[in-house]
């Protein structure tokens, strides 16, 4: 692990709302997206992540195939540009897939500066939080997107990951689409975000069909940093079905990066130029300083 899961700093009183009477489940809504939105965001981050992919047939149940890849990327922040690249045996710089579409660990940041552009060819897979980012100075929206719960009644409390967290079950009141949030687990205490469930749309890759995709995310602190360390989601590519689980390996924050790691054509000049592979190197330095 380049990072080992931190606890939190901050100040609980800066997001909790008023103590006295019981919480509403739009109160313990807005408190866990002023907590989201009170943790910092990196500039830069790089990470390895473990795909498990499983696939199996539709319909009649004959077996399934699981596969395991291991994939790396740097992810630019400012304007979510992603490197996502594989190391090759030569030690040079390796063919990367640079895009602006990252879904990474930060896909949740709440922070209004943080440009995430939407994914390409009618995929939707980010959740639904670009109109949350005010949250924490609005004082009354004309309509809430979600109703919340069931009625008046509390919301349950669930164990995550060892934390009793409310269940917040989210229903659209418009775009169904657009508004693709639909479960939230939210600490009783520290209002912090451990699970979350949202659906939207999907492709493995340039070609393949878009598919609907169920997705499901656990949360952890990282430096002081709240990401997603954990996620799973579903694909349809008929005759198959496939569930990808996704886990970070390890997470390193450098405080800059080069801006040809994020243009196309200027890492194929460096490819070109025979350069060594940069993002290896760096993470086998991220990687000596953290023993």
């Amino acid at each position: 692990m380049l990072v080992a899961a931190t606890p939190s700093a901050r100040a609980q009183n800066e997001t909790a709302p008023p103590s006295g009477a019981p919480l509403s489940t739009q109160q313990i809504f807005d408190a866990a997206f002023r907590r989201l939105q009170s943790y910092p965001v990196p500039p830069y981050a790089v990470f390895t992540d473990t795909w498990n992919i499983r696939a199996r047939p539709m319909g009649f149940y004959t077996g399934e195939t699981t596969t395991v890849e291991v994939h790396r990327y740097a992810v630019r922040l400012a304007d979510g540009m992603e490197n996502a690249s594989d190391p090759i045996p030569s030690g040079k710089l390796p063919p990367a897939l640079i895009l602006p579409e990252f879904l990474g660990p930060f896909a949740w940041t709440m922070r209004s500066s943080v440009r995430v552009p939407p994914a390409g060819g009618g995929v939707m897979m980010e959740p639904d939080i670009a109109g949350l980012k005010t949250i924490a100075t609005v004082v009354a929206i004309a309509k809430a997107p979600y109703a919340i719960g069931n009625g008046s009644a509390p919301p349950p409390i669930e164990i995550v990951d060892g934390h009793p967290t409310y269940h917040l079950e989210l229903h659209p009141r418009s775009e169904p689409e657009k508004h693709n949030l639909r479960d939230l687990w939210v600490d009783t205490q520290t209002f912090d975000l451990w699970k979350a469930r949202f659906v939207g749309t999907y492709t493995p890759g340039p070609g393949a069909p878009i598919s609907p995709t169920d997705a499901t995310v656990y949360f952890r602190n990282v430096l002081g940093c709240w990401v997603v360390a954990h996620a799973i989601w579903t694909y349809q590519d008929s005759p198959m079905s496939f569930e990808f689980d996704v886990r970070d390996d390890e997470i390193g924050l450098p405080t800059t990066l080069p801006d040809w790691l994020f243009d196309a054509a200027e890492y194929r000049k460096h490819q070109q130029a025979g350069d060594a592979d940069y993002l290896g190197q760096l993470l086998e330095q991220l990687r000596h300083k953290g023993t």
